[in-house]
């Protein structure tokens, strides 16, 4: 130690080190104080001293206390620089993130997006807008867009694209349009285009909406297929109204005889079927399109079914001026078939036929052997058919091009129950025609069955008298049943309400009972059900007469009690059968 000094060298040493301790006790209390004042400017100097202060300083032997803060700032700026340095890491990795997030994004996409520049050219196009133009993305880079564009549209892309490429970066209106692309080979893409421009330039958006755009177009085609089906089932329902009321008040004021009653009658007759049939083709399309046509199948000989078919139309062709002519293959050609399901198919085919072949004109009709199927084809001298109509020739409601002229009537639903009747026989029908004005030729094709016996043509035994009861709670649809049975020697009582039908027939004890099914306060049910649980009534055999024919329908009927249900309204031969069946059958057993 120097002489004179007062502290020795222990105390020196000491006393930098307390120097030291109070150099860093006052840094601290500076730094709270920065903390507590410190304005936005400056979070990264106290975020790089909180990081110095967390790590600790290394104690500093001897140097001053100006010493000891020239290191500290040393190091707040080295943590300074080494905080920043990450932060620009995380950034560049952020970015790169992003960028490699968009990449994907765009090359992935499902809606097609490409970039264009002032002139049009292609710049980017990822995955999806590469398949809708058809080629490689490496070949449409650096091509004009306008390029792929129908050229019936070109047109209006050009305008809107150049509208889109003059906005600026402060109005970037979203434009829309729809155009039809070249895509691939050559079928069209009909595309919906949505672009923003950004400084000259246009990021475009590509929708296919070509689906949309059919489905819309069939909607369309549906909607006037419908009109029109509404407008030709007015017309062809009111048609008949007319003859019918006139006649019906010819044989007011002329009664019974003379030619005027004779041709009212026939009128009424002729118009009557008419209506009969236009209901009936309606109600079969409703059955057939929900499956629930129940084919009553047996052996039938289709040679004499195809004569019989034609002999039934005959006289409409003649009253027409149109030959009809039958040539069969010697013998018997059998099939399993519901024969009124096939006399109607092929019955509806003649009466197209009749409807397109003119005055003088000529159909024939067909049947031979070809394998293992049998042939039936009805070739005409009429129309013909153009090519774009064949396809839908079979659709419902299609009218070949006839919706205005209604001279041929019908309501385009004859073809499609006949082809959808011959496939439940497990058959085909097709069509052919040389064209417009060449005739046609409609072919039904169905699987034989081979029999050695002969079927038997016996003619039905003629129905003997019977007793009959007729529960109809329409006043004139009784009447109207009960004159029929009695014109043919049956003796007829009515009754217009369940009760008053149970009465009756305990009063009559009738052979048969045609009972309707929709009767107010006793359905047909209730009346079948306590007709059953009558011991003097239970022999009797029920016959349900229902608008409603389903097999559900038919199922419900029998389960009441029934012994047959007849859909609305019966025909004479139905009502012969069931009173030809109502004597020497045995009782419905009715389960409980």
């Amino acid at each position: 130690m120097p002489a004179g000094c007062p502290y020795s060298a222990s105390e020196t040493a000491h006393d930098g080190r307390s120097a030291q301790a109070a150099e860093g006790r006052r840094t601290r209390r500076a730094l709270k104080k920065k903390k507590e004042k410190a304005g936005p400017g400056s979070p990264l100097r106290l975020r790089a001293e909180e990081r110095l202060a967390a790590q600790g300083e290394e104690e500093i032997l001897g140097p001053p206390p100006e010493a000891v803060r020239l290191v500290h700032e040393l190091r707040v700026h080295e943590i300074e620089l080494e905080m920043q340095n990450e932060e620009l890491r995380n950034a560049r990795a952020e970015l790169e993130a992003s960028l490699a997030r968009y990449t994907e994004i765009f090359d992935f996409a499902p809606i097609g997006y490409v970039t264009l520049d002032g002139q049009d050219t292609i710049r980017e196009v990822n995955l999806a807008a590469a398949r809708l133009l058809g080629r490689p993305r490496q070949r449409l880079e650096g091509a004009l867009f306008r390029h792929f564009v129908d050229v019936g549209s070109r047109a209006a892309y050009q305008d809107f694209i150049s509208r889109v490429a003059r906005t600026t970066d402060e109005a970037r209106p979203h434009e829309v349009i729809e155009v039809w692309l070249s895509g691939q080979g050559d079928e069209a893409i009909c595309a919906r285009l949505s672009a923003v421009g950004v400084g000259g330039t246009a990021l475009l958006a590509i929708e296919d909406i070509t689906a949309q755009k059919r489905a819309e177009a069939e909607l369309a085609d549906v909607s006037r297929r419908k009109d029109a089906f509404l407008a030709t089932l007015s017309h062809e329902l009111r048609n008949p109204l007319a003859p019918i009321r006139n006649s019906i008040a010819i044989l007011k004021r002329q009664g019974s005889h003379g030619d005027r009653a004779a041709r009212a009658v026939a009128t009424l007759d002729r118009q009557t079927r008419h209506l009969s049939r236009i209901t009936g083709d309606l109600l079969d399309t409703t059955r057939i399109a929900s499956g629930k046509i129940e084919l009553q199948r047996e052996r039938v000989d289709l040679c004499a079914l195809t004569r019989q078919t034609v002999d039934d139309h005959l006289s409409d062709f003649l009253a027409r001026g149109i030959e009809l002519a039958c040539s069969v293959d010697p013998g018997e050609i059998c099939t399993e078939a519901d024969p009124t399901r096939v006399v109607q198919a092929l019955g509806n085919l003649l009466v197209n036929a009749a409807k397109f072949t003119p005055e003088g004109g000529r159909v024939e009709v067909s049947l031979r052997r070809e394998g293992a199927h049998s042939v039936i084809a009805v070739r005409d001298t009429g129309q013909g058919i153009a090519p774009e109509a064949r396809a839908r020739l079979f659709e419902p409601f299609y009218q070949g091009g006839q919706e205005l002229d209604r001279r041929a009537g019908g309501l385009g639903l004859g073809l499609l129950i006949a082809k959808n009747l011959v496939e439940l026989h497990g058959g085909t029908i097709d069509v052919s025609s040389e064209g417009a004005g060449k005739g046609s030729v409609f072919t039904i094709r169905l699987p034989i069955i081979e029999t050695g016996a002969r079927l038997s043509n016996r003619e039905e035994e003629p129905v003997p008298p019977r007793r009959v009861l007729v529960i109809e709670d329409n006043v004139d649809g009784a009447d109207a049943l009960r004159d029929l049975l009695e014109l043919s020697g049956h003796e007829v009582h009515v009754a217009h309400s369940g009760p008053r039908g149970v009465e009756l027939a305990r009063q009559h004890k009738p052979d048969i009972v045609l009972c309707d099914i929709g009767l107010p306060r006793m359905d047909g049910y209730e009346v079948a059900r306590s007709m059953r649980a009558d011991p003097e009534l239970q022999g009797i055999y029920l016959v349900a007469l229902s608008g409603y024919s389903s097999a559900e329908d038919r199922r419900r009927a029998l389960a009441a009690g029934f012994n047959r249900h007849v859909a609305k309204p019966p025909t004479l031969p139905q009502l012969e059968e069931a009173l030809r069946a109502c004597r020497g059958t045995p009782l419905f057993l009715h389960s409980h």
